[in-house]
């Protein structure tokens, strides 16, 4: 067998390797995407406990999905349209609102786009903020409610910047253990990493754009807070989690009035299981500060 034979069924047995490499890799990136923006639809959540029996209704969003949302109705005035993680923001799952139903506040429990009538693509905050624009319309017609709010966790917090950054309606916001931009959580750009997992990095944010049809670069958290002042805006974030979350560069990219509160010792979504009183101390005081009549 001659040398150049020799380097051609080399040169073919890289390319069928890299072939391979680039097949398994896709593969995986697709399945891990697939998880995440399809976790199914949740049992029936159940009620937040020593707080009444919340209005069940179906929201149409912009997109045209009917979406299942529990309220609160307000007793002061005021109302908070609560986004949740993949699971939706139903019942107990995070953002925790069992304190702010007893201090009198509305609030309006969206659910994730997995349950929607017909199911939908969760798309981690993307599409979410219309679902968060579809509450705002629902409690801009309650005639009890005079100022509103949003309250965001994970994804849920990217909803809700998103939603406050374009709609002036929403007078303050909670934004607790979201990224700063989508695209740069999945491919990591400032980390060391090795050139196999960037390949992999970047082919899970191609195989989210083609599930979800969004691109995840703009998807930008960190861009939309600069736009919510001079309304106020509370960044929670847990100790592990708030390098991550690029909490102080989102809290720099924020303007006045603004806060952070760096839970210690938290982790996302514990931070309230870890310093509940603090935790319902600040939030309470926020929203009853940016939403007095």
């Amino acid at each position: 067998m001659t040398s150049r034979r020799l380097l051609r069924l080399a040169q073919f047995a890289l390319v069928i390797t890299l072939l391979a490499y680039l097949a398994i890799n896709a593969g995986m990136a697709w399945m891990y995407v697939h998880v995440l923006t399809h976790p199914g639809c949740p049992s029936q959540p159940s009620q937040i406990s020593d707080s009444p029996t919340p209005e069940e209704l179906w929201l149409e969003t912009p997109d045209g999905l009917h979406l299942r949302a529990w309220y609160y109705p307000s007793r002061n005035g005021a109302a908070i349209i609560a986004m949740g993680g993949m699971g939706g923001a139903l019942g107990q799952n995070p953002p925790p609102v069992d304190f702010l139903i007893q201090k009198g506040f509305g609030v309006l429990q969206i659910d994730t786009r997995a349950c929607a009538r017909p199911a939908a693509v969760v798309t981690l905050g993307a599409k979410e903020a219309q679902d968060a624009a579809a509450g705002l319309s629902f409690l801009a017609e309650r005639p009890e409610v005079k100022e509103i709010g949003v309250f965001g966790f994970s994804m849920g917090a990217s909803a809700a910047l998103h939603v406050a950054a374009r709609h002036q309606q929403i007078a303050a916001v909670v934004a607790e253990g979201g990224y700063f931009n989508l695209g740069g959580d999945f491919v990591e750009p400032d980390s060391r990493v090795t050139v196999t997992r960037r390949v992999l990095l970047y082919s899970i944010a191609a195989a989210y754009w083609l599930q979800s049809g969004v691109n995840p670069w703009e998807v930008n958290p960190i861009e939309d807070i600069a736009s919510i002042s001079p309304r106020p805006v509370l960044l929670i974030y847990g100790e592990t989690e708030a390098e991550s979350g690029r909490a102080l560069a989102q809290f720099a990219a924020a303007r006045e009035p603004k806060a952070l509160w760096i839970v210690p010792g938290g982790a996302h979504g514990s931070n309230h299981a870890t310093s509940p009183g603090e935790y319902e101390h600040r939030v309470t005081e926020f929203f009853s500060a940016a939403l007095s009549q």
